[in-house]
């Protein structure tokens, strides 16, 4: 995810966005929806800290299994 920040006129204005590497783009559906759920909570959380993980248990209650998941497709895919 990114943060921009640009002064328009006497005003601070920032803009969020989130972009997903085209690795992802064949994997399962599951682990995209984990990546939005990471990187939506790091516009409230910065830090991999516990409020940041609590936050995406709220919004995906099986986070931490897709994450482990998703790690192992990745470690798969390096063959």
């Amino acid at each position: 995810h990114t943060t921009q920040s640009r002064v328009q006129g006497s005003k601070l204005k920032s803009h969020n966005s989130i972009t997903v590497a085209s690795l992802f783009k064949d994997a399962p559906p599951e682990f995209l929806r984990m990546i939005v759920v990471h990187e939506l909570a790091h516009f409230k959380e910065h830090d991999h800290n516990k409020a940041f993980y609590q936050l995406c248990c709220h919004m995906e209650p099986e986070y931490h299994q897709l994450e482990l998941d998703m790690r192992l497709w990745l470690h798969w895919q390096e063959r």
